[in-house]
This record gives structure tokens, sequence and C-alpha cells, in this order.
């Protein structure tokens, strides 16, 4: 394997001497963090005198997990290697660091440019600002660059959806500074008018060089001579169609991608109903990627019998993959008999099915089959429950409801086939916040008009109020999209909400955020009092108001046990799992409540060599787990020969999830 679908391009990155920036990016649970960590160790082998960083922008990190070692937030040196660092950037940190030294000037900024005083001001500097996490990201990496400590910089990116929006950040950010410097230009002309001169302060350096630092990134994501995009599939429908979001997306943002690796191709096990079954569905999408991005060099990486994990097997992973080594699968002489009771029970988490909850949530890592069980409930509760109606709804940016269902869903309550009491609605976040800028400018302007003085000021103020319309505070799509779910909750439309998240660490941010939400709008209302005598209280203030209380529901709703459950999804391996304790603490922090654990994908006992090795390996992974993952409904789904699309299959996914259905 390692097989080239392109003659043009014969070497993995072939422009690998003369790179300064790659990015690996892809679809959850397509391996992309494993064809980053393998590619650096590769390069950095390779090309020993130069000095290479691997970093994660990912909120759920799994970078350390890879090389099975400890990686944080700090510049950690990857052992058996002299020139290769890694760092899991924590955005939280970043963005606490970032405040702190750079405060006065962003204060400035606001008293130059709002008619705010100095403790409003300071009252909102101490909120945290939903959405954080992917503009520190771009600052930390803009950090990286501007230092040149490093010849090479490979970026482990978070799922799809989460990547198009970091990448969309530089041009969005460069609206932010811009609006800024309206802010601040005010404070230059009265200067000027009053001394006749200005002399740059804190506030302009400040500004200066945010411009430079986000016009080094994007300047250098354009480049392809010096950046490249790796995108990484699997032959699978729902990564195929996110491959080309994402492709399409990064010709859009003129990103340089010239390669894909086509992961985990199946093939290896001979004479088994498993692997044969993955093997011929696979070519058909092979076929449909090859059809697909044939201006791309395609790189094909074999299905291997363990986990990718650790120096030596990301070393052979990046052999194969640079076509060093030809992979070939040597089958065990002997099968190991595995004990039944090493084999978990199924079922556990069948109960949820007769309790009366408003929410259940579905959550884990990319790639673990969190949509397909989350749909699987949904229709088993909806056709055993005709007298209730349902909603099953997507917060992921890549949604995957219509590929799961075989129908088309979208942005609109969308009936699904077959019943007539279950509904599904992917959330446009970027399209609810267009409508919502559309819909409250008039009032906005009109808040802002309350402030505005006379004569020269106007031209300043009205300026300051245009710009804002044109650029998009981080995190107000989630915000949003959380308005969009306390809107079905407020109509009654719906008995049960099933939520399919984005993953792990964007997921614990959407969950955040209505805590987050109701200490804005606290500070909001403080101001509103304040200024009550120059701003009456309109439309706007009053929605304020009615999302407040509707905010207040769904946090009193996600933790209370009585009307929520949330299912954690995981798939049987040691980097699933570490990911997996860390949801799980974060919705304890959360008081979300979570009782149920399904270890999805779990190979069913065979006489097949390849699938005997991986689910040995599997079911060790499960057992150490258990060992510090305890306290919930632990059971298992098994890996299925076939994708889970349709209503035939789903409904064959929620016997093996529950049981036969009601007769």
């Amino acid at each position: 394997m390692g097989e080239r679908d392109s003659v043009s391009h014969p070497e993995f990155l072939e422009n690998r001497e003369k790179l300064k920036f790659i990015l690996f990016g892809g679809k959850g649970g397509c391996g992309k963090t494993t064809s980053a960590c393998a590619t650096a160790l590769h390069l950095a082998r390779l090309y020993g005198e130069r000095k290479m960083l691997i970093a994660s922008c990912d909120p759920a990190h799994s970078v350390g997990d890879s090389f099975n070692c400890q990686v944080g937030n700090y510049i950690t040196p990857i052992e058996g290697t002299d020139n290769l660092w890694a760092l899991e950037i924590n955005a939280n940190e970043v963005g606490e660091e970032f405040k702190k030294e750079h405060e006065m000037a962003i204060k400035k900024i606001a008293d130059h440019g709002t008619f705010f005083d100095q403790q409003d001001i300071a009252d909102f500097y101490e909120l945290t600002i939903p959405g954080l996490d992917e503009i520190m990201g771009i600052i930390a990496i803009a950090n990286i660059l501007r230092e040149e400590q490093y010849d090479l910089v490979i970026l482990d990116t978070a799922p799809t959806g989460h990547t198009i929006r970091l990448l969309s950040l530089p041009g969005e950010m460069k609206k932010w500074i811009h609006l800024m410097d309206v802010m601040q230009s005010k404070h230059r002309f009265l200067a000027r008018h009053f001394t006749g001169r200005y002399k740059k302060d804190d506030a302009d350096e400040f500004l200066d060089t945010m411009s430079r630092d986000i016009s080094r990134v994007k300047n250098l994501l354009n480049n392809s001579q010096s950046t490249e995009f790796i995108t990484v599939t699997i032959p699978e429908p729902m990564s195929i169609d996110e491959t080309q979001r994402l492709l399409s997306r990064l010709k859009s943002y003129n990103v340089p991608a010239k390669n894909i690796i086509a992961n985990r191709i199946a093939g290896q096990g001979k004479n088994c109903p498993l692997c044969a079954s993955r093997e011929g569905e696979q070519k058909l999408y092979l076929a449909q990627i090859r059809a697909k991005f044939s201006s791309y060099c395609l790189y094909k990486m074999p299905l291997f019998p363990y986990e990718i994990r650790g120096i030596e097997r990301l070393e052979e992973y990046a052999q194969v993959l640079f076509d060093e080594k030809k992979y070939e699968y040597k089958p065990p002489k002997r099968l190991s008999v595995l004990p039944k009771s090493q084999i978990m029970p199924r079922y556990q988490i069948s109960d949820i099915l007769e309790k009366d909850f408003q929410f259940i949530l579905f959550g884990g890592k990319g790639g673990v089959g969190k949509t397909s069980l989350a749909c699987a409930t949904a229709f088993r509760m909806a056709e055993e429950n005709p007298d209730k109606k349902f909603l099953i709804f997507s917060t992921n940016p890549a949604h995957a409801l219509s590929d799961c269902f075989a129908v088309s869903i979208g942005d609109k309550v969308t009936p699904v086939n077959g019943l007539k009491n279950l509904c599904g609605f992917e959330i446009d976040a970027s399209k609810l916040l267009e409508g919502w800028k559309k819909e409250h400018k008039e009032d906005i302007e009109e808040i802002f008009d309350g402030f505005l003085g006379r004569g020269m000021d106007i031209k300043f103020d009205r300026e300051v109020v245009t710009e804002l319309f044109t650029v998009t505070p981080p995190g107000l799509d989630e915000i949003l999209a959380l308005n969009k779910v306390t809107d079905f909750l407020k109509q009654g439309m719906f008995d049960l909400y099933i939520l399919d998240s984005a993953a792990t660490g964007h997921l614990i941010r959407f969950l955040e955020i209505p805590s987050l939400m109701r200490n804005w709008l606290k500070t909001i209302f403080k101001l509103l009092m304040k200024y009550k005598g120059v701003v009456r209280m309109m439309k706007t203030a009053e929605e304020l108001i009615d999302f407040s209380k509707r905010v207040r529901r769904v946090q009193e709703i996600l933790t209370d046990s009585r009307e929520t459950e949330f299912v954690a999804v995981t798939v049987p391996e040691a980097m699933g799992f570490a990911e997996t304790e860390d949801l799980l603490a974060a919705l304890a922090r959360l008081k979300i409540p979570c009782q149920y654990l399904v270890v999805n994908m779990v190979i069913p006992p065979t006489k097949c060599g390849f699938c005997s090795v991986k689910r040995k390996e599997q079911l060790k992974a499960i057992k150490e787990a258990t060992k510090k993952i305890t306290g919930y409904r632990v059971s298992q789904v098994p890996l299925l020969p076939h994708k889970v699309e349709g209503i035939d299959n789903l409904t064959s996914l929620s016997e093996i999830m529950y049981g036969k259905g009601k007769e």
C-alpha cells in the first residue's frame, strides 16, 4: 500500500525542503493527527539540521496521545529526536496572557472609541469571550511565526467545520483591527485638532503589531512555495462530502492544497466476510474520491491491525506514507482465543428509552459514530412513541444528519422519511448570524444614536457603528445556535430533543455557552439600566431579557438528571478513551448528567487473522480504560460491515443498541 494515484507528484510533499508551514485537516476520526505526527517525525529524521514544531489547535488535543507522551501548553521535546518539539495550544491560557499583556492598550481603544466609562469597559474586559479558542489559536500561531524559532511548523487542526472557521479568521481579524483603528482615529483627530500633531501611543503600537502578525499568518497561508494544507479523508460518504467542502473553502481562501491522504483502506483480511464487505464498499467510495478529486495527488494508506500510537508505529506509518516501505500484512500463525468474559454486555443503554427526558445529547471524539447512534435512537423512540414529537438536531458545523437519514434536512425543521413525529434540523449558525444582523441593524443604530454627540463626533461614531456590522464577534454563531434551541423550547414544538453534537472540544464550548451568556447578559443589563436616561428600552433590549430567561431555562434543564441525559460515545482505542476521560471530566465540572458510555465499533468474534489481532488490542484497551472510567453503564456496539445510512440500517442499529422493538 502507500499507493499513488497521480504520476505528476510521485512523492508525498514533493516541495518538502522549502515548506515552512504544513496544515493537516479533515473530518474527525479520519486520522489527521496520526498523519500530522508521523509526517513531523519523518521530516525531523530526514532533515536533522532543521528545527520543527508540531502544534495542535484542536480544543480536544491528541498530539500527546499520538506520541504517547505528555504534551501541554508548553514546548515539549519529542523523545528520540533532537529537532522536533510539540505544543498543544491552550486557548484559555493564551487568552489570559494576551489580555494581561495588552490590557492597557485595549481598554484605551475602547475608551477612545466608545461612550462607555472606564468601569463599564473594565466590566466587559473581565468577561470570558465565547469562541475565543480559534482566535487565540491564530494568535498563538502568529506568535510562533513572529519569533522564527522553527524552520517548519506543522499544525494539527480541529475537525472540518471548525478548521474552516479558523482559516477565515485572519480575514475576520483584519476587520476587527480596522474597527479598532476607526475607534482610535477619533482620538488621533482630536489630538491633532488641539495640539497640531499626533504621537503614536501604546494603543497604536498594539494595532500595528496585531496587523503585522495577522498579515504574516495570512500571507503565509496563501504562499504556495512555503505552505501546504494536507486533507485527510476515509472512503466513506460523510468524509468525502466534508473533504469536498473543505477543499472548496481552501480554494476560496487561497490556501495551497495539492495532496489528499485516503486513510484506513481495507483489504488485508482474507476469507473474512467483514473485511470483504468493507473492502467492497470502500471500492465504490475510492472511485468517488478519484473522480471528485482528480486534480489532486492521492495517497492511499492501509488500515493497520493495531492503533498507530507511539514513536515506533508512527515511524512505520510514515515509511508507508513516504513510500519508503511497502506495507504487507502478515497474519498471525495462531489465533488467540479470547475468553467470553472479556466481551462487554449489550443493552446497558436500553432503559434510556423508558425515561421521560427533554434532552438526550450524544457526544464524543470525531469519527466515533455518534451521529449514527443519535439517529438510531431518535428513530427508535419516535417509532415506539407515536403520540410524542421528537426533534434531532445538529450543532456540528459539518452536519451529517442528512447523510445518515438519507434525506435532505438542512436548516429547516424537516420531517424524516417514514415517521410523522420525527423531524431533523441542521443549525446553520452563519445564516442565523446574518439574519440577526439584518433584523437588528436599525435597532442597534438607534441605541448608538442615544450616545451620539454633535458636530465632529458624528462622523467617527457613525463609522464605528457601520464597521461593527461588518465583523463577526467570536462565538456569536454558537450563541445564536443556542438561541434557536431556546426558541424550540419556548414554542413547545417537541417533547424530546436529541442533540448530535460537534466533536469533543467544541461540544464542551457549546455546553459552556449558557453560563458564559448569563454573565454577559448581566453586564449588558447593568449598562442598560445605567444609561436608561439616554437609551430607551427598545425591541432589542426586550429580546435580550427574554433570551436571558430562556438561557437560564436551558441551563436548568441541562443540569437536571430528570430532564437531560448525556450519552458519551467512544471507540475501543487508547486515544479514544483518553479523550473520553477529558469529556467526562468536563461534563462533571459543568454538572451535566451522564451515566451511559457506549463503546462503538468493537470488532465481533472472528476467525480472520487481521480482525482477531485488532479485536485483541481493542479488548485490552477496553479492559484498561474501564479500570479508570468507573461509575458508568458501559455497553458495546459492534463494528458493522457497512455504512449506517437510511431507515433500514438505522432500524438494525437500534436493535443492536436496545434489543428488538415492541411487537
